[in-house]
C-alpha cells in the first residue's frame, strides 16, 4: 500500500481535473478499499450509472409524465437483440470499467466483448461460483442457498464495453464508471500480473479480516488517537468530543459503559450529531445504532466501512475498558478545515455512558501557491429520515445539491404483515436528468440478495435483521461503486406491496459526501421522528387477555423485561411455569375457519407446548427451534365457533406465550388436507418451507414453497389415516411466475400428467389423481420436479393442498 499512500500526499495540492490516471487491474483493485477517494470532488467526466433488467414498459413522455412507472416484470428485459440470438445487457464506449455484477438467476451464456474482443465467454453463472478464474471469494459469492449472486471483481476496458448474453430470463444488474478524459485503462485479462496479484491479496484481507484505519492516513506522520469518556443524563445532549484544527477523522468508534438501560431501542431513542467548520447545521444527524448500520437497535455485525461488534486495538489514554466492551465503529473519512464537534442527544428513559475514540489524521501546513491551490475535500454527511405509514411510491432517500459522491444507506422497514414488502425498484437521477441512470429491480436486489431477505454479513453489504411480521433492516455501502454527481441528485426506493397496502414504516440513512453548505432537503430531527411502531401482527389475539389457569401458575411479563430483549405483541406476554393443562380461550364474534398459530418469545427456550382443539382433539405439538422465524408456530387449520373457544395447554419448560394469530381462510374443500399441515417424510435436492399466501387466497392461507435450482427435486408427504374405504384424491398446486412442471406419485407410482406450474401467482385447478381403496396404510405423495417452460427462469413449485374425498357405494 506504500506506493498509493505516496500518490495521495503528491496529490494532496493539486487542482483534481489536472491530474491523469492510469487504471491498470491492479489500481482498480485498490480503489475498492480506497476510502480516502470518496472525500475527493468526483472529476468532471467520471459519468457512473447501471444497466439491469428493468421493466421496459416504465417511461417518462416528453411531457414528463411517467408512464407504468410501478411495472414489475423485472426479469429478461434487453436494450436490444442482435444475431444468433445474443441479447445486449450492457453497452459502453469507454475508457471505463464495470464495478459491480448482480443477478438473482444467473443462466445463459455471457460475453464481455472488451475494445471489440471477446475476452469473456462463459456460463453467466461461473461469475460467481467460483469456476471461473479470477472472479473468487470473497469478490464474487452467493448469498446462501437461492440468494442473490454479487460479483464485485474489477472489469476494465479502454476504449468500448459491450456485454451480451443468450438464452436468458435473468434478473441483472451491471454498474460502471466511465473514466474522466485523460484517464487511461487497461484492458481486463483473466491472467493477473503479479502487481495485480498483490492488490486483490490486499484487498481480500480487507474484506475478510477488516480494515486498518492506522493504514489510512496521507503521508509520514502519526495518527492522533483521543479517547473520551461522557455520562449524558435522559432528556439531555453533551459534547463527546470537540476540535479546533484541521485534517480528517479517520475513525470513529462509540461504546457504551456501565449499566444499560433495559429499554428496547435505546440507542434508537439517542440522537449522534456531527458539526464540521463551526457549521450551525450538522453534517452527520442520525440515531445512533442506526448511523453504524444496525437499523432499530443494536444487533452485532461487522462490515468494510461500519459495524457494531468489532473490538478496537486503538490506544485509549485514561480509560480503563472492560474487556467485553466493543465499540461501533466508522471509517469513513470525515475532513475538516475549521474543526469538528460530536455530541449525543440522550432521549431514552436513563443516563446513558458512553466511550468515544478518534483516530485524526492531521493536514500538514503547506505553503501557498497561487498557481496550485490546495484542493476543496468534500466533507461527510449522514442523515436519518422517516415516513409512517409510507403512502408514496417513489420513498426518497436523497435529495441534495452540488458536486459530490452518493457512498451508502441504510434501509429500515416495518410492515405489518408477514407479505413481502420489498418488490420496489431503487432509481438515481443524476444532474437532474428526466429518466434516472439507476433504475433497479427489486429493494431486496438492491441489497445484494434476491427472492426476499435473509440475514447475512457482507463487507459491501448485508442484512442485520429480518423478522416475519415487523422489522426488517439492512444496509449496502458504494465504495468502489460509488454514485457521481457533479449538480445533483435524487435517490429514491419504491414502497412496493402484493395487495398495494400503503401503512408501512419507512425510514433510511443516506451516506454521501458533498460541498460545505449544499443544499438538501432534510430537516432537524424531532423527539417524534424517532418514534417507532410496536410489534404489529394482523390477527393477533393476546393470550393474557383470557387464560384460564391457577394465578401462581402463570406470570405476566411486560416487555421491557422479556428475556432476549424482544418486542411482544401488545408489550405483554404470560410465562406458564406449570406443567398441569390450563385453558386459554380464543372469542369469536362469528363461526369462522382460521389459520392458527402460536407466538412465543423466540429468545427463550423450552420443551414442549402439547395444544388441543375445544373438542380435546389433538391439534398441534411444538418443541422449541431456535431457527423458527420470530417465534411463531403453526398450529393448524381450525373452525371458531361463535362465542368462546377454550383450548388446552400443556406446557413444559415454562414457555413464555404471546399471542394467537388467527388468520382467515378459504378451504379449497370440505375434504381438503393441507400440504402444510403434513408429515414430510422425504425429499431430495430442494429447500422447502411454508409460505403464507394472501393474494390471492390460498386453501389454508398457505402452501409448501419448494425451492430448487434444477430437475429432479422432489418432496413426499405422508396423508393421515383415513377409516377404510374408496377415496378420490386430488392435488392443487400454486402456480408463478419462475415455478416448473411437476409429476405427482402416489405410493411409488406416477399418476396423472405433469402440470406446467409456471404463470401468475395464482392457484392451479384441482387435478384429480384417481380412485383409491383405502384399507390400512396412510397414502404417501410425491410430488417431483421434471423440468420447466421457456418462459420460467426458475425451478421452484409449491403445493397447495390434497383433497381426499369419500366415494359412496
Amino acid at each position: 500500500m506504500r506506493k498509493a499512500v505516496c500518490i495521495i500526499a503528491v496529490v494532496a495540492c493539486l487542482p483534481i481535473e489536472s491530474l491523469a490516471e492510469k487504471l491498470d487491474q491492479a489500481a482498480l483493485l485498490r480503489r475498492m478499499i480506497d476510502l480516502d477517494r470518496l472525500a475527493d470532488p468526483p472529476p468532471v467526466g467520471e459519468i457512473t450509472g447501471m444497466f439491469s433488467s428493468y421493466d421496459r414498459k416504465s417511461k417518462v413522455d416528453r411531457a414528463g409524465n411517467l408512464i407504468d412507472w410501478n411495472a414489475n416484470a423485472d426479469w429478461g428485459q434487453f436494450i436490444r437483440t442482435e444475431d444468433e440470438g445474443w441479447s445486449v445487457m450492457a453497452e459502453m464506449d469507454g475508457p471505463g470499467v464495470i464495478t459491480r455484477i448482480w443477478s438473482a438467476n444467473p443462466s445463459g451464456q455471457i460475453r464481455f466483448i472488451l475494445d471489440g474482443k471477446t475476452v469473456i465467454d462463459a456460463p453467466f453463472e461461473n461469475l460467481f461460483n467460483g469456476q471461473l478464474a479470477p472472479f473468487r471469494r470473497p469478490l464474487c459469492y452467493m448469498i446462501q442457498e437461492n440468494g442473490g449472486k454479487n460479483c464485485y471483481f474489477p472489469i476494465g476496458f479502454s476504449k468500448s464495453c459491450k456485454v451480451v448474453i443468450r438464452q436468458s430470463k435473468s434478473y441483472y444488474q451491471i454498474n460502471y464508471m466511465l473514466a474522466p478524459d485523460g484517464d487511461s485503462v487497461v484492458t481486463f485479462k483473466p491472467e493477473l500480473d503479479e502487481d495485480a496479484e498483490a492488490a486483490l491479496s490486499e484487498v481480500e484481507q480487507a474484506w475478510d479480516g477488516g480494515l486498518d484505519p492506522h493504514k489510512m492516513v496521507r503521508g509520514d506522520r502519526p495518527p492522533l488517537p483521543t479517547a473520551n469518556e461522557v455520562e449524558i443524563k435522559r432528556r439531555k445532549s453533551a459534547v463527546l468530543e470537540q476540535d479546533q484544527g484541521s485534517g480528517t477523522i479517520r475513525a470513529l468508534q462509540i461504546a457504551l459503559s456501565g449499566k444499560r438501560s433495559r429499554e428496547l431501542y435505546a440507542l434508537h431513542k439517542c440522537i449522534l450529531r456531527i458539526y464540521f467548520d463551526g457549521s450551525d447545521q450538522p453534517s452527520v444527524e442520525a440515531p445512533l445504532a442506526d448511523f453504524f448500520g444496525s437499523g432499530f437497535s443494536l444487533r452485532p455485525f461487522i462490515s468494510l466501512v461500519t459495524g457494531t461488534a468489532e473490538p478496537t486495538n486503538m490506544p485509549m489514554p485514561g480509560i480503563r475498558r472492560n474487556r467485553d466492551q466493543v465499540f461501533m465503529y466508522c471509517y469513513f473519512p470525515m475532513p475538516f478545515k475549521n474543526g469538528f464537534r460530536i455530541e449525543i442527544e440522550n432521549l431514552s428513559d436513563k443516563t446513558i455512558t458512553f466511550l468515544v475514540k478518534t483516530l485524526i489524521d492531521r493536514d500538514v501546513p503547506l505553503v501557498p501557491d497561487p498557481d496550485n491551490p490546495p484542493r476543496e475535500r468534500l466533507r461527510f454527511n449522514a442523515r436519518f429520515r422517516k415516513v409512517d405509514p409510507c403512502k408514496v411510491l417513489d420513498y426518497s432517500i436523497l435529495e441534495t445539491e452540488g458536486r459530490g459522491r452518493v457512498v451508502g444507506c441504510v434501509l429500515n422497514v416495518d410492515c405489518p404483515r408477514s407479505a413481502w414488502w420489498g418488490e420496489g425498484d431503487d432509481k438515481v437521477w443524476i444532474d437532474g436528468e428526466r429518466f434516472p441512470s439507476y433504475f433497479g429491480t427489486g429493494s431486496e436486489d438492491y441489497l445484494g440478495d434476491a427472492w426476499g431477505l435473509r440475514e447475512h454479513i457482507r463487507p459491501q453489504q448485508g442484512v442485520t435483521l429480518k423478522r416475519p411480521y415487523g422489522k426488517n433492516s439492512a444496509y449496502r455501502w458504494h465504495i468502489f461503486d460509488c454514485i457521481n454527481f457533479q449538480k445533483s441528485v435524487k435517490f429514491t426506493i419504491e414502497n412496493w406491496q402484493f395487495g398495494g397496502h400503503k401503512d408501512t414504516y419507512y425510514s433510511t440513512i443516506a451516506y454521501w459526501y458533498g460541498q460545505p453548505g449544499a443544499a438538501h432537503k432534510f430537516k432537524p430531527l424531532k423527539p417524534a421522528d424517532l418514534a417507532l411502531p410496536g410489534l404489529r401482527i394482523p390477527n393477533s389475539i393476546e393470550i393474557e387477555g383470557d387464560i384460564r389457569a391457577d394465578k401462581k401458575a402463570i406470570v405476566q411479563i411486560k416487555e421491557k423485561y422479556a428475556q432476549g430483549n424482544v418486542e411482544l405483541s401488545g408489550g405483554l406476554a404470560v410465562r406458564v411455569t406449570t406443567s398441569d393443562p390450563v385453558k386459554v380461550n380464543i372469542a369469536s364474534i362469528e363461526a369462522r375457519t382460521v389459520l392458527l398459530s402460536l407466538r412465543v418469545n423466540p429468545r427463550q427456550s423450552f420443551d414442549s407446548i402439547e395444544i388441543a382443539a375445544p373438542d380435546g382433539s389433538p391439534l398441534a405439538s411444538i418443541t422449541y427451534q431456535r431457527a423458527t422465524r420470530g417465534g411463531i408456530y403453526p398450529v393448524g387449520t381450525v373452525r371458531l365457533q361463535a362465542g368462546d373457544n377454550l383450548f388446552g395447554l400443556i406446557c413444559r419448560g415454562k414457555p413464555t406465550l404471546d399471542c394467537w394469530i388467527a388468520e382467515p381462510v378459504e378451504v379449497r374443500s370440505p375434504y381438503a388436507i393441507e400440504a402444510e399441515m403434513l408429515r414430510v417424510v422425504a425429499f431430495e435436492n430442494t429447500n422447502h418451507e411454508t409460505q403464507r399466501l394472501r393474494q390471492p387466497k390460498v386453501s389454508g392461507g398457505a402452501h409448501v414453497w419448494c425451492k430448487s435450482t434444477e430437475p429432479g427435486a422432489w418432496i413426499e408427504f405422508e396423508l393421515p389415516r383415513r377409516k377404510p374405504g374408496k377415496y378420490k384424491l386430488s392435488v392443487v398446486y400454486t402456480t408463478s411466475r419462475d415455478y416448473g412442471i411437476v409429476q405427482t406419485h402416489v405410493n411409488g407410482k406416477p399418476v396423472g400428467e405433469p402440470f406446467d406450474t409456471f404463470g401468475k401467482l395464482e392457484l392451479g385447478p384441482i387435478r384429480e389423481l384417481g380412485t383409491f381403496d383405502l384399507i390400512s396404510e396412510p397414502l404417501r405423495i410425491k410430488c417431483e420436479l421434471t423440468g420447466k417452460s421457456e418462459q420460467s427462469p426458475g425451478y421452484y413449485f409449491g403445493v397447495d393442498c390434497f383433497i381426499l374425498e369419500p366415494v359412496e357405494g
